[in-house]
């Protein structure tokens, strides 16, 4: 089974378009998107920020109010910041408002945001979604005749949102800590215990949350 990917024809000068075409087992297809960036299998609405984008959509107040939509209107709402300086974009912005934004659509708005260096990795990271939605569907779904609680998929694909943690991590850290708040708040010593994090990703999730 093919991943298919919907992309918004306004997204053409990115690149990513191209990368996706070049890929195989994926389906991609050119058109003007009502909702979000990018359209995985029908019902992940991607949302795609360059970092200049998303720091200038804080300070014009853009950013919630499309929070609000994508929540309201999306099935699986993510938000993607591509860029490698997101601290750095040159606008007056303190880190600690852009820190805060970050954890709000994640915990406030139930959408995850992941980080991005550059085109390839947004397209990487868009095939591997498809690529697991569909190993989900086809493992979890149909094997157990219905699909787990809404509320643990939604705390799953929240923890995702933190930087470098996968869906198996994810599930680690909330068997380890039992919710996201407990997470949210562990501190370094605490996150690295669990398997896979280690002391250098534990650090990057206390920088982001702190």
């Amino acid at each position: 089974m093919d991943i298919k990917i919907e992309v918004d024809y306004r997204e053409k000068p990115s690149g990513i378009l191209e990368v996706l075409r070049n890929k195989s087992g994926v389906i991609v297809e050119e058109k003007r998107l009502s909702l979000g960036d990018y359209l995985i299998n029908g019902h992940i609405s991607v949302e795609r920020k360059t970092t200049r984008d998303f720091v200038i959509s804080i300070i014009d107040g853009r950013l919630f109010s499309q929070a609000s939509r994508l929540k309201k209107f999306a099935e699986r709402p993510i938000m993607v910041i591509e860029g490698k300086n997101l601290y750095h974009t040159g606008y007056a912005i303190d880190p600690q408002a852009i820190k805060g934004a970050i954890t709000s659509l994640s915990i406030s708005w139930y959408i995850p945001v992941i980080l991005s260096k550059d085109v390839n990795g947004t397209a990487d990271f868009l095939i591997m979604t498809g690529l697991q939605d569909l190993e989900y569907q086809l493992l979890y779904v149909k094997r157990a005749g219905r699909k787990p609680k809404k509320t643990k998929r939604l705390k799953l694909h929240i923890l995702q949102g933190l930087p470098q943690i996968g869906p198996k991590i994810a599930k680690r850290m909330l068997e380890c800590f039992g919710s996201i708040e407990k997470v949210i708040t562990a501190n370094e010593s605490e996150l690295a215990i669990v398997e896979g994090v280690g002391k250098k990703k534990a650090a990057m999730i206390r920088e982001i949350v702190r």
